[in-house]
């Protein structure tokens, strides 16, 4: 495959909830102040789902970018969608913006879970697959429901994080494209768990229906609804190390944007935009002190929506789109998030 082959945004679209929680709201749940909170993040506010969804956000962001590209929605081949907190285990976000937007059934839809890093790597998988498609477009979408993965008893980390859903189309062009990512394995700094559940105990005589114990059967970890019986999950919020958290992606940021600097024998002088993973600003503004002289091609938008994890980067590429400052550049894209792991492109858009 030719390596310098690249991708064009044709078109992007973004979507938040109806509701926008302030710093104060914060203050009535958990003991923290405005002040506290802006200080530390960067945060003034964040967009929380009632009624909306991962996967409503997703489709509501899909169909933002389908109608903005005016392109025939049964030429896209290719539909992935990075996210970490979809409305199912399975069927994946992706399937369900094809039955949603009656997107053709000619079409390779699936997920893919990097946490806030997810966007880069659903980009790359899309390029790399677009190269071998019959069809000349690939969606791509960012799409979190962070709010339903908190413990709002925990100040440290339920002011962090907003919801919300970022979509681009893409297309194959001759210009460059070049991608780096570091993985290193740690549970520790930053974690959120799966679901738990039960399994009831079974006798050797499997498959007889009389061979199940009802004393297995635990009331309290079991749900009656009529003819359906189901284990009741639980899971914990998520779990994070603030001051490694911030060591890691200050560096993180830093490492892959020289990486790919070097991969393309460039410069700071030879980019135009930098977008980051939008986790904190203080993270932002520790790596802008290091490209001095480049500070204003970083872009920050956190101050409106939070942490959006796979969500933040396609809001903030769907915010530049709208201000005519995305399209002919050429962009440095970085994440970074639990894995931990980090990756960044560097490409004309």
């Amino acid at each position: 495959m030719d390596k310098k082959l690249g991708i064009k945004i044709l078109a992007t679209g973004r979507a938040v909830p109806k509701k926008k929680i302030t710093n104060f709201d914060f203050e009535k749940i958990v003991e923290t102040n405005d002040e506290w909170i802006y200080t530390r993040t960067g945060i003034k506010s964040r967009y929380l789902c009632e009624e909306e969804s991962c996967n409503s956000l997703a489709v509501e962001a899909a169909r933002a970018a389908l109608d903005k590209s005016g392109i025939d929605k049964n030429q896209i081949g290719i539909i992935i969608t990075a996210t970490s907190s979809g409305d199912y285990v399975f069927p994946s976000v992706s399937a369900m913006i094809q039955k949603e937007l009656e997107i053709d059934s000619n079409v390779n839809c699936f997920d893919l879970s990097a946490a806030c890093t997810g966007f880069i790597y659903a980009l790359t998988a899309a390029k790399s697959m677009l190269a071998f498609a019959e069809k000349k477009y690939a969606l791509v979408i960012g799409s979190e429901q962070m709010s339903r993965l908190l413990d709002y008893s925990d100040r440290t980390t339920c002011v962090l994080f907003g919801d919300g859903a970022g979509a681009a189309i893409i297309e194959l062009s001759d210009g460059e494209f070049v991608q780096e990512g570091v993985t290193l394995g740690n549970n520790e700094v930053l974690c959120m768990e799966g679901i738990k559940g039960t399994v009831p105990e079974f006798d050797e005589k499997s498959g007889d229906k009389s061979s199940l114990n009802d004393d297995s059967l635990d009331e309290k970890n079991l749900i009656d609804t009529d003819d359906l019986i189901y284990s009741r999950i639980t899971k914990s919020g998520i779990k994070m190390k603030g001051q490694d958290v911030y060591k890691f992606a200050v560096h993180a940021i830093e490492d892959i944007i020289n990486r790919l600097l070097e991969k393309k024998n460039m410069t700071m002088d030879d980019i135009d935009l930098v977008v980051c993973h939008q986790a904190n600003s203080r993270i932002i503004e520790s790596v802008k002190k290091r490209f001095k002289g480049h500070g204003d091609k970083f872009y920050v938008n956190i101050e409106k929506y939070g942490n959006t994890s796979a969500a933040s980067i396609p809001i903030a590429l769907s915010e530049l789109d709208d201000e005519n400052k995305l399209k002919g550049k050429r962009c440095i894209i970085a994440g970074f998030g639990a894995g931990l792991n980090y990756s960044g492109i560097l490409t004309q858009l």
